[in-house]
């Protein structure tokens, strides 16, 4: 198995207040609408406890027809409006695709927000997984940015 470590860094200036980009950074109907990692993809939370620390989430994430990879996401820092910090592992039919610390931090910006996101990538399955890691928190945040406009 070959691994490789990766560093992901975002900054976005969004158009709601710090409590409203919180809410939607914790919130499972929000987070299935901005969060697909493509234009043919959903993300399913369903019937999942709320994010507190110490929590852990189970979601799939895929093409619409078949969504097919397993996300378990364990929050662990909910300072809200301010600071949200949590695990992600990813796996398909069985072998794990890889893991994920996302850090976002949050501070008001005029009438929007600032938001800084660090996410810091273990892959377990090869090169191209780093793409799909950079390709798909690119389009969500994106969509994060257009959820508030």
């Amino acid at each position: 198995m070959t691994t490789q470590l990766g560093t992901l860094e975002f900054t976005r200036t969004l158009g709601a207040d710090p409590v409203r980009v919180f809410a939607a950074l914790t919130n499972q109907a929000d987070r299935m609408a901005w969060g697909p990692p493509d234009v043919d993809s959903v993300v399913l939370i369903e019937d999942q406890p709320e994010a507190a620390p110490g929590v852990r989430e189970t979601s799939r994430v895929g093409p619409r027809d078949n969504p097919y990879v397993d996300v378990a996401t364990d929050w662990i820092v909910i300072e809200a409006p301010a600071r949200l910090i949590y695990a992600e592992t990813l796996s398909a039919e069985g072998e794990t695709l890889g893991c994920s610390l996302a850090t976002f931090e949050l501070s008001p910006e005029g009438a929007g927000t600032a938001m800084q996101a660090r996410i810091q990538i273990v892959n377990f399955v090869g090169a191209e997984m780093m793409g799909e890691f950079e390709g798909g928190w690119t389009h969500a945040l994106d969509n994060l940015s257009k959820h508030f406009r």
